[in-house]
């Protein structure tokens, strides 16, 4: 064991470095601009800015420098140290003397954002000024310049323009390239970068055996041809998109699937890739015939976060996926006030708001295959689905209507809200209403019905316009004679006011709502003057009257949970019926049928509306000034000014991102910001030739990379160069090709290849990539759950898809060292290579032999062999110790009614923190069926019922408790389930039916033999909808202290333990040879 440690010491990762530099400090900042700014902004801003009326505090919070100086209470901000910042604690509502913003609480989301922005050491842009000189003369908001290319001393060395133009940097520096990487170093690069997988030993051989001019060539064509090149770069391009399965932690999407498809197959076939841009903004607006296929690319729009009580905080992530990942310029830091850096107006960023706010979710997604028939599956789901809206729209009925009959009861409150409100800002009548506690959207269809009523003179309001225009210090003296004057008010409210003279505003108020009240009914009056006072309070344009439309704006926040609690039960079933096995369907989005042009929101407040904002494109990328988009919501229009080859950015930041993945960094290094921010191009000549070219060739990738890949400084060594390291410590020039560690979905696929594992079967729904045993396909396929990505790909640095990630950061964390170790999914392959080891034969040395090729893709030299000799003998006597068996196990059957007892039980294959019947649930096959540790759900019908089964390990008497209990859903659909107990020995003891209630299932005195079995079942009776329950028996020995808990006792398969072979093969998978790349 001892020797195995240091060997597998010696070969792990290093372990002592910490997480390097600030690599992540630029998204950081991005994080600041679009989640903390705009928050400062509309709720800090207006007490603690220098457009404040009377600095609050003496905390200034618009600038760098008033945030690090904090106020008269000391800092603010402990930058790494949320728990001792000041302001962190203020936005908590924790300390009763200190609660800012002053009366309602921040969400806790927001909280949590500012977290985490104080967490990672709180960083922000500077105070500098906005750069009033930066215009379209900024380098890279200019066309790209076809610079003549360099002559250069080394011109043995220039294969290729790319090399030139490397060279020539390179000379200025007294530099050259680095020699020309060997063979075998060649193809494993090359095969990894356009297949993300390692070469086999035979196309190794295959290629150190090819002694033709062009057998590097060929290579390099046969992989942009191999159906892996889409799954390694459409991986690339998903973290642009910030692709997820899951909009949010639990809320699966029913199809997301098809989008990653649409862009792995896009990138093989070599689409356009202004054609690639344009479809994924706009192909619902392309013309198109029976192939409705291009429709899933639509999911670059709709696959992103939704944040259901902040609309514009959904639009702000399209807006940002799209101005990032396409044109490389940080737009949303545009949102609360101009861009302080480019020449980005807020009026561009609302131009894009315009658009991307008029879109939404079709009623019914598109089907990808029109001729695809109706099946038993659509028969079957589409009644749960049709149900679950029908319950929501009788929910909003219900709702609107009471909240309506609420607002009625408040007229006299809004009628002086909207005299009091006349001469505020939008930001004061927030603070009117909050501090009154109305409605923001009632008051101010108030404020329009009265601003209404005023200009066309009808007659129930006169005599309150009236009233309204006396000052209240002269109310009494002018009240009479302003009604007198009203003789062409409605009668009913005159009579009113003679009879009861209002002695106050507030009692003129109170009039008028008493009046308007005893008119309130359904009926018609007969009486012109009658009636019109009651349509002021049931007319269609009534202020009080709000329409069923705009119910959102109206309802409380327990509203709010319930309607996002349908969507996540709609989206649910329909996630459910695709997973199952229905045709796939695109997310696609449309246009709104009545777009609403967007006004800019002062400081970002949504409350606060300012100037109209047509849609239109970026003005820094327009000929003059941009011209106005008019068909639907522009974004076909928008795609169109992104890919027209006078826009100086697509072509650019594309480029860019291929030369990135290529050599470890990209020629801009801030993949996502060509802006003044940014870092400057370090060959800006080569990024705009290159540009030109991809353009040129109708915007083949597949022509750019081989560009690439065909120069000398693509095929340089990665050995180092003590002197070309002095003058180039981060290697900006490329004297050498960069040393990379492979990323998860490489390092996993790996794994996968060697150990002979790896299924290239593609497409389709996700798998889980944390069952066990591990579903052998590549890990580009596997789920991703936005808010819980597996903690193995975290800690390899994997994309967060939260938001878009232009790049990934590679850390060195003790956490991946220990999953090399420790993993069940490493041990796995470990045993299955060795197996493959193992029945090639031979003797040890032949078999390490064997091992190397496998895993290096070469032989081991003779002292490898010699040291794996001596490991094997110093472990021959190691015995791998017992593991004690556990008396449960997890699985599913059937229930027999004609004699009592179990037939055909099947143990279930896998456990992903539940045992279930397939890696990823639903599942066609066998439903939902899965145990946990709490209970469960049973499967698509009898045959799946699921069973937790006791083999007794005693002799005796037991007694049984627990407590099944079922929780109905307000939609009251299925009927429950049936629990049962059942004796191998007795057959069926006990049996309870729970629909929406509970039971206590509690034997005692039942007599068991060692081995006799106990199976607490559970199937789904007639309907099978609903059926997760909760049950987790306990079992007593009588007169012992034994006791066995489902619920504590339950746990995932037990480890095998390796053998000396299998653990010599994980030790070689844990090598820098292996996990690296020269």
């Amino acid at each position: 064991m001892r020797t195995r440690l240091l060997l597998a010491s010696a070969a792990l990762w290093t372990m002592v470095y910490p997480r390097l530099g600030s690599a992540g400090d630029q998204d950081l900042i991005q994080f600041f601009e679009t989640k903390i700014r705009p928050v400062l902004a509309t709720q800090c801003f207006g007490c603690h800015s220098a457009q404040a009326p009377k600095l609050q505090g003496g905390l200034a919070l618009d600038s760098q420098s008033g945030i690090r100086k904090g106020g008269n209470s000391g800092t603010v901000i402990e930058p790494g140290q949320p728990e001792r910042s000041l302001l962190l604690r203020a936005i908590q509502y924790q300390d009763k003397s200190l609660k800012m913003p002053p009366g309602k609480a921040l969400p806790a989301e927001i909280v949590a954002d500012f977290d985490t922005w104080i967490r990672g050491g709180a960083p922000m842009p500077a105070d500098a000024a906005p750069h009033a000189g930066v215009s379209r003369n900024f380098w890279s908001l200019r066309p790209p310049q076809d610079a003549a290319v360099p002559k250069v001393q080394h011109a043995d060395r220039a294969r290729t323009a790319i090399d030139q133009f490397i060279l020539a940097k390179l000379e200025e520096k007294g530099l050259t390239l680095s020699p020309q990487a060997d063979k075998r170093a060649l193809i494993r690069r090359l095969t990894y970068d356009l297949s993300g997988l390692p070469p086999t030993s035979a196309e190794i051989e295959a290629f150190l055996a090819d002694q033709s001019p062009d057998a590097y060539a060929k290579v390099v064509d046969r992989l942009l041809a191999s159906p892996r090149y889409g799954e390694r770069w459409g991986r690339y391009w998903l973290d642009v998109a910030r692709y997820s399965d899951a909009r949010n932690v639990g809320e699966r999407f029913p199809f997301s699937y098809t989008y990653r498809d649409w862009v792995i197959r896009a990138l093989n076939e070599d689409m356009p890739y202004d054609r690639f841009v344009t479809l994924q903004l706009a192909a619902d607006l392309l013309q198109r015939g029976k192939d409705r296929r291009d429709l899933a690319a639509l999911g670059y729009l709709s696959l992103g976060r939704e944040f259901p009580k902040t609309f514009a905080e959904t639009v702000d992530d399209r807006i940002d996926v799209v101005a990032r990942g396409m044109l490389g310029l940080t737009v949303a830091c545009a949102r609360c006030h101009d861009h302080k850096y480019d020449p980005i107006p807020t009026k561009d960023y609302y131009s894009l708001y315009s658009i991307f706010s008029n879109i939404r979710e079709p009623g019914e997604l598109p089907p990808l295959d029109t001729s695809v028939r109706r099946t038993a599956l659509d028969d079957l789901w589409e009644p749960h689905l049709t149900r679950i809206r029908k319950t929501e729209l009788e929910y909003r009925q219900k709702r609107c209507a009471e909240m309506v009959a609420f607002f009625k009861t408040q007229t006299a409150e809004y009628l002086l809200a909207a005299r009091d409100s006349r001469q505020l800002g939008n930001t004061e009548i927030e603070e009117l209403v909050r501090d009154r506690q109305l409605n923001l959207h009632v008051l101010r269809r108030w404020r329009q019905f009265l601003a209404d009523s005023q200009a066309s003179g009808e007659p129930v309001f006169q005599p309150w316009h009236a009233l309204a225009a006396i000052p209240n210090a002269e109310f009494t003296a002018k009240a009479k004679q302003a009604i007198e004057e009203k003789t062409a008010g409605n009668s009913r409210i005159s009579e009113a006011f003679r009879q009861s003279p209002p002695a106050s505003i507030r009692d003129g108020a109170s009039l008028y709502a008493s009046v308007l009240a005893s008119h309130d009914r359904v009926e018609s009056f007969a009486d012109p003057e009658d009636e019109a006072l009651r349509l002021t309070m049931r007319g269609p344009n009534a202020a009080v009257n709000v329409p069923l439309g705009e119910f959102e704006l109206i309802y409380s926040e327990g509203d709010g949970n319930n309607i996002h609690g349908f969507k996540m039960r709609y989206d649910t079933t329909r996630t459910n019926y695709a997973y199952l096995g229905a045709a796939p369907r695109a997310m696609a989005v449309e246009d709104v049928p009545s777009p609403i042009i967007a006004h800019v929101f002062v400081r970002g407040n949504p409350n606060n509306p300012g100037a109209e904002t047509p849609p239109h494109f970026l003005s820094c990328l327009s000929v003059g000034d941009p011209k106005p988009f008019h068909s639907g919501s522009g974004r076909l229009e928008l795609a169109q000014a992104i890919v027209a080859k006078n826009n100086p950015l697509t072509a650019r930041v594309i480029v860019n991102r291929l030369w990135l993945h290529h050599f470890g960094a990209g020629i801009v290094r801030s993949p996502s910001d060509f802006g003044v921010r940014g870092d400057p191009p370090s060959h800006r000549e080569l990024l705009d030739y290159l540009a030109i070219r991809l353009m040129e060739s109708g915007w083949s990738l597949k022509k750019l990379h081989r560009t690439i890949l065909l120069s000398e400084t693509y095929q340089q060594s990665s050995q180092d160069n003590p002197e070309a390291r002095r003058q180039d410590p981060e290697n900006q020039l490329l004297w050498r090709m960069n040393r990379r560690r492979l990323d998860i979905e490489a390092l996993r696929d790996s794994l996968l290849a060697v150990s002979g594992q790896l299924d290239l079967n593609a497409g389709g729904p996700p798998f889980s990539l944390t069952a066990i045993p591990p579903v052998p396909h590549r890990t580009v396929y596997g789920f991703i759950e936005r808010g819980r990505v597996p903690v193995f790909l975290s800690s390899f640095d994997f994309a967060s898809p939260d938001q878009h990630a232009p790049i990934r950061y590679s850390t060195t964390v003790p956490q991946q060292a220990l999953f090399l170790l420790n993993s069940t999914f490493v041990a796995e392959q470990a045993r299955h290579l060795s197996g493959r080891v193992e029945a090639e034969g031979g003797n040890p040395a032949k078999r390490i032999q064997a091992l190397y090729r496998f895993v290096f893709g070469r032989n081991a030299t003779r002292a490898e062999v010699g040291f794996g000799e001596r490991f094997f003998a110093a472990s021959s006597n190691e015995n791998p110790a017992a593991t004690e068996p556990s008396p449960w196990q997890y699985g599913f059957g059937e229930f027999n009614t004609s004699n009592g007892h179990i037939k055909a039980f099947a143990t279930f294959s896998y456990f992903d923190d539940a045992w279930q019947a397939a890696p990823t649930l639903p599942d066609p096959m066998n439903g939902s069926a899965h145990l946990s540790a709490a209970g469960g759900r049973p499967g698509k019908d009898s045959k799946h019922a699921v069973i937790r089964r006791w083999v007794s390990p005693v002799a005796g008497k037991i007694d049984v408790e627990g407590n099944l209990k079922h929780d109905q859903t307000d939609l009251h659909t299925g009927d429950g389930v049936r629990a049962r107990i059942v004796s191998s020995r007795d057959g069926e003891l006990a049996s309870w039916i729970v629909n929406g209630t509970a039971a206590e299932t509690t034997l005692t005195g039942i007599a068991v033999k060692k081995g006799d079995i106990i199976d607490f079942v559970v199937d789904g009776r007639a309907d099978t909808e609903n059926d997760t329950f909760t049950w987790a028996p306990r079992i007593r020995l009588e007169a012992s202290e034994t006791r066995w808990s489902a619920s504590t006792d339950f746990r995932g398969p037990a480890a095998r333990p390796l053998t000396v072979w299998e653990r010599y093969a994980q030790v070689l998978l844990e090598t820098n040879e292996f996990a690296f790349v020269d």
